[in-house]
This record gives C-alpha cells, sequence and structure tokens, in this order.
C-alpha cells in the first residue's frame, strides 16, 4: 500500500504476439506510428503512398507491390528515444468549500528507450498480380511517470499497442493503374494505471453523512478532515484489457510515366471490443479496511472542530459499514473489465516526381479520423449496482468507479515533403519535413496518459546497394512538440483532481532495416 504524507511524497511492459513493440509518446499525432518502413522514415513519412520501393509497401500501398519484383523480404527496427518535461499543479475539486494541493513533485521528466520492430514479404505472381504479409504496429503509446509525482491520480503509467497482420494482393488494371486490397487482423492490448484518492472519497461520504445530520457546520472542521483523510489510503488501480478487431487496407497507384507516380493508401477503422480485469490490491486487503474503518470511526477526534461535545465518535457498526462501502463493489473493488475503442481511419495521398536523374521529390498528406475516438471508457459487464456520479458532465450515469477519459478528439492532417538523392554510386540520401497536427482540441482535453500537440518532424535518411540482391537503408528523425498546456480534471474513480500546467519535449528515431531479393 502506497502512502503519500503532506508535502512529501512505472514500468511499461507491452506484448504484441509475434514481436515486441513500446514507444514513449507516439512518434505521430495521438497515438499512431507512421514508422512502417524506414526508406519512408528517411523523408518524414512525405510521399509514403508514392515510394513503395520495398515490401513495407503491404502496408504503406498494397498496389505498390506491383513495382516489386521476385520475392522481396524488409524487415527493420526503429529505436525510439524520448525526453518530456512536466511543469503542473494538482488540485482537489470534489468537495466544495475545501481545497488543497496533491502533495507529489509537480516538475520533472519522464523519458525511455524503447523499439518498433517492423517484417514484410512480397512476391510477383505473374506480370498482373502479386501478394504480400506485414507484421507492424500502426498504433501505440506509453507514458510512465515516478511514483511521487502530483499526478499520479490522472495516470501513472499508459501502455497502448497495436499490432497489424496484414496479406496483402494486388493486381495491374491497365498500363498506368495497379490496385491493391489487404485485410487487417490487429491485436490490441492495453495497460491504464494510476492511483485512487480513496481516503478523499471517504471524507467526502463523511461530510455528507455529517451534514445530513447537522453536523457538519465548520468549514474548518471539514477542511481538516479532508487534510487527514486525502492521500492516506490510496487505492493502486491496474486495468490491463486485449482483443482482436479486423479491418481492410486499400491502394491506388497511377504511374502516368518513367518519371511520376500518385499513391493513394486508405487503412479502415478497427473496431476492439477488450476484456480484461481491474485490480486493485489494497481494497482486498484486510489490513487496510480495519485502518479505514479506524479512520472513519476516529470522526470526532479529527474533525473536533466542527463536531459537539455531546456527540460521540461514529458508531462501530457505522465505521465499518462506511469501510465494507469504500473497498467494496460501490468503492474501489476490482473485477472484470470491458473496453470498447476504435483504432481511426487513416488515409494518405502521395506524389513521386524524378525531378533530375539524380534528384526526385516527394509529398504528401495524410488524415487520421480521430474524431471516432470520442472517449476511452471502461465498463464493467456484471449487473450490481455500482453508484457512482455523472462526472463528465455529459448526462450519462458514470459510474464512480469506471474509468473514464473524456478525448472528444479532431481529425488531424500531416503534411510533408521530402527528397532523394542518387547521385553516388551504390547510396540513395533523403531527407523530408513534415508538420503533424495535434487532435486535441483544448487544455481541457489534453490528458497526462498522452500530452500530445502538434508536431514539427525533421528526417534524414540513407540507402546503401551492399550486393545487387541485398540493400541497407536507415533513417533518423527528430520529432519536436509544440509547447502545450493542460487544465484536465481526471475520472478514475471520480475524485476530482484537477491538474494545470505545460508540458514539452521530443523524440529522436533512429531506425535501420534490410531488404532482401530472392
Amino acid at each position: 500500500m502506497k502512502r503519500y504524507l503532506p508535502g512529501v511524497r512505472m514500468m511499461p511492459c507491452v506484448a504484441g504476439v509475434a514481436l515486441t513493440i513500446t514507444s514513449t509518446v507516439a512518434s505521430g499525432a495521438g497515438f499512431e506510428l507512421p514508422q512502417r518502413g524506414i526508406k519512408e522514415m528517411g523523408i518524414g513519412f512525405a510521399g509514403s503512398a508514392a515510394l513503395l520501393e520495398d515490401a513495407s509497401a503491404v502496408a504503406n500501398n498494397p498496389a505498390g507491390l506491383m513495382r516489386l519484383q521476385g520475392r522481396q523480404v524488409s524487415g527493420g527496427v526503429t529505436l525510439i528515444r524520448s525526453g518530456f518535461d512536466y511543469d503542473v499543479s494538482v488540485q482537489r475539486e470534489l468537495i466544495d468549500g475545501t481545497g488543497g494541493t496533491v502533495p507529489g513533485r509537480e516538475s520533472g521528466s519522464i523519458s525511455a528507450l524503447s523499439v518498433a520492430p517492423h517484417v514484410y514479404y512480397s512476391q510477383r505472381l505473374s506480370e498482373n498480380a502479386a501478394i504480400g504479409f506485414g507484421i507492424y504496429a500502426p498504433f501505440g503509446s506509453t507514458t510512465s511517470y515516478p511514483e511521487e509525482w502530483a499526478g499520479r491520480y490522472h495516470a501513472t503509467d499508459t501502455d497502448i499497442t497495436t499490432v497489424n497482420f496484414n496479406p496483402a494482393f494486388a493486381w495491374r488494371v491497365s498500363d498506368t493503374v495497379s490496385m491493391g486490397l489487404g485485410v487487417v487482423i490487429q491485436r490490441f492490448e492495453g495497460d491504464f494505471r494510476n492511483t485512487i484518492d480513496l481516503g478523499y472519497l471517504v471524507a467526502d461520504q463523511v461530510i455528507e453523512e455529517l451534514e445530513n445530520n447537522n453536523l457538519a457546520s465548520l468549514r474548518e472542521g471539514r477542511q481538516n478532515l479532508v487534510d487527514r483523510m486525502a492521500h492516506q489510503f490510496d487505492v493502486d488501480n491496474t486495468m490491463i484489457v486485449d482483443s482482436w478487431g479486423y479491418g481492410f487496407n486499400f491502394g491506388v497507384l497511377w504511374e502516368p510515366n518513367e518519371r511520376s507516380r500518385v499513391g493513394f493508401n486508405y487503412a479502415s477503422a478497427v473496431r476492439q471490443v477488450a476484456d480484461g480485469d481491474a485490480k486493485r490490491p489494497q481494497a482486498e486487503d484486510p489490513a487496510f479496511q480495519q485502518e479505514l474503518e479506524d479512520a472513519i470511526a476516529a470522526t470526532q477526534i479529527w474533525g473536533i472542530g466542527f463536531l459537539p461535545s455531546t456527540i460521540g465518535a461514529l458508531q462501530p457498526a457505522s465505521a465499518t459499514e462506511g469501510a465494507e462501502r469504500a473497498v467494496g463493489p460501490l468503492g474501489a473493488q476490482g473485477g472484470k473489465v470491458q473496453l470498447i475503442t476504435t483504432m481511426p481511419e487513416v488515409a494518405t495521398l502521395s506524389g513521386y516526381h524524378q525531378l533530375f536523374d539524380s534528384l526526385a521529390i516527394t509529398g504528401g498528406v495524410t488524415w487520421t479520423n480521430w474524431s471516432r475516438l470520442d472517449e476511452l471508457r471502461f465498463t464493467y459487464p456484471d449487473s450490481s449496482d455500482r453508484g457512482g456520479s455523472d462526472i463528465t458532465g455529459s448526462g450519462d450515469d458514470v459510474r464512480r468507479r469506471d474509468l473514464v477519459v473524456p478525448f472528444e478528439w479532431e481529425d488531424t492532417f500531416r503534411y510533408g515533403v521530402g527528397a532523394i538523392f542518387t547521385g553516388i554510386d551504390n547510396w540513395a540520401l533523403r531527407a523530408g519535413f513534415s508538420y503533424d497536427e495535434s487532435p486535441v482540441p483544448n487544455p481541457e482535453r489534453r490528458t497526462a496518459r498522452g500530452p500530445d500537440s502538434d508536431r514539427m518532424i525533421y528526417a534524414l535518411g540513407a540507402g546503401w546497394q551492399w550486393r545487387e540482391n541485398l540493400s541497407i537503408d536507415v533513417g533518423y528523425t527528430y520529432t519536436h512538440f509544440a509547447s502545450s498546456r493542460i487544465n484536465n480534471r481526471e475520472n478514475p474513480a471520480g475524485s476530482q483532481h484537477r491538474m494545470e500546467g505545460s508540458y514539452s519535449g521530443g523524440l529522436h528515431n533512429i531506425g535501420v532495416q534490410a531488404n532482401y531479393l530472392f
């Protein structure tokens, strides 16, 4: 059990089915991972649906499989180094007339080194047909904070991972047009962690009981009770869920001549119905419940500023009932949970043009339908009366124990340009720049689980034709996040702590990929 005394007072682990993929704050807006091929990474993901020079075409535009000969395998890995600074304060807002700041570290940094691998296979079947298969991560995000940070009731650790298993088929429609279609089998895993301020919630209920009996009349007594109960009975909340979902991707490639091509790629939304467990170990600990019961029974001593001397402490039966309620189904008890969410559609339009014999330019725009992601809401499939209140203001019955993170995100666009120089024998040099919009509409919808903001992506890359059938590509991007404000009220348990402050930071990505032609 964690205790946080006034004035005082993560480990991400996400596993895919065939590979492990983690990232600290996603490389693309929201929690998109755009690095599905290292060549595309070298041009800042600008022109990804038209470049199509290796088997990563499966993910970037399956129609591009018609550009590849024989059988090819492309495998790579990207290392992601993140560094973000936060400067926040967290206030208590649940109980009217009582304030107070959540104790803990209000400023600091979060950083991590993460890995995102991918592998693809392509094969020409005939002059007019080809197939391919890919395993890659289209979305993923991890944030991990130190235990003592002030925003622990908002989030401590968050891991979101999706892995696509993507068979694809391409065919030539005419001399200049090819099309491709793929099936997406998507694995989703989520690990959401925070701390529940159970002592603060209990103080709210005690004050309500006292007010119902006309016993809590002095504000200083209420504040005294809150100060003594809040942050003293914290419950660790871990919600882990997983599921499988299904979708498709579709691509078109138009090559009007040998020097120019235009590509379009569409990846469908994938609905995920993820089941799992909410684990709250303190709620199952008899010693924890006894301490809570004793604290409730001692209300007279703690609230001596407002309890009349003729009134004794709460009766033991009332204290027992209160403690049982706090750790039971109406309180912090864990159990089976379900998260229903949707990974959004992504559409990309790209162009490629061979400007000179040794210089090509690329460009493109990517649209992501983030407005699909209205909220993350965990529900309890059992039929018990969980109680709770309308935390989000939406008019729905938001149960106090539920983890509800309102997003209300907006659709985004990423714009980019790139260049490729091939004037050195066996080498290709790449550079690019992209501007990536954030889906977060305002500070009220920015969360500690993913403090996203607009990004600028600077990219460099190189390719080396080592042998006739083997080439190596490397890429590097630096992603700069615009400084952003946060003004968010958390709802992992309805305790209504408000975080205000700012975030800033960036990402360093470096990737390597080998391409082998059979």
